[in-house]
């Protein structure tokens, strides 16, 4: 069986818009498709290759959507798409990497001369202020949790929702400021969640590592050496 994995790189966009256009493409292919988001929340991209699997996929193509994609991921996606490959067991199926979109110029014509609704723009003063956004709120630990592409595709998104529901229930909701983060650099450590105001950047591989985080760290103010891999400030290997 033939099926499609649709990678889109999309972080500033609300999960209902995402939705939309995943059915989209999921029903304008003809075949199974799937189509998720390499940042910010979902099915990373090895849990979309498994669940393709089991439906019975037997080639696998994965297509690159955006314009343009990035070059960065356009680089390491195969290899990670590779790495999922040598874990499976036999038979395995094919697994082929389009070319980004940009490569076709009638994706480039269809999009220029696409007729889509206009709206007039008009004049607004300080039209660039949002409401709510002069403070951030009153918190005492800020929690960077990157959901970047090569830490998404480890479940970082799902350790974001679990690293929330921990500290709901551990009663220190009004004290931390969990903040989604893009790539912050060390991937291979991955999943990242860094702690401020201390610096330290911890590696959360699974829930129990989140659990006890938030036991040790937030609850009661120790750190869990074992996890952390770095702190800022400290000396480091530079690029």
């Amino acid at each position: 069986m033939h099926a499609y994995l649709y990678l889109i790189s999309a972080t500033y966009v609300s999960a209902q818009r995402f939705a939309m256009l995943a059915q989209k493409l999921e029903g304008a292919t003809a075949g199974p498709a799937l189509a998720i988001r390499l940042e910010a929340e979902g099915a990373g991209l090895w849990s979309a290759l498994d669940e393709l699997r089991a439906r019975g996929a037997t080639r696998i193509d994965l297509r690159p959507v955006g314009l343009p994609f990035s070059q960065s991921l356009e680089k390491w996606l195969p290899g990670a798409a590779g790495a999922w490959l040598a874990r499976q067991d036999l038979p395995v199926p094919e697994l082929y990497f389009a070319a980004s979109p940009e490569s076709d110029m009638g994706v480039i014509t269809a999009v220029a001369r696409a007729e889509l609704p206009m709206r007039r723009i008009s004049a607004q003063p300080q039209g660039e202020r949002g409401k709510g956004w002069d403070l951030p709120p009153a918190h005492q630990h800020h929690l960077l949790v990157c959901t970047g592409p090569r830490c998404h595709v480890k479940d970082a998104p799902n350790l974001a929702d679990v690293l929330k529901v921990e500290i709901r229930r551990a009663g220190l909701g009004d004290s931390c400021l969990v903040t989604t983060t893009g790539c912050v650099f060390p991937c291979n450590a991955g999943p990242v969640i860094v702690h401020y105001p201390r610096g330290d950047w911890y590696r959360m591989a699974d829930r129990a590592h989140i659990q006890n985080f938030v036991a040790t760290v937030l609850a009661r103010g120790g750190r869990l050496e074992s996890l952390i891999f770095h702190q800022t400030g400290v000396s480091h290997e530079t690029a």
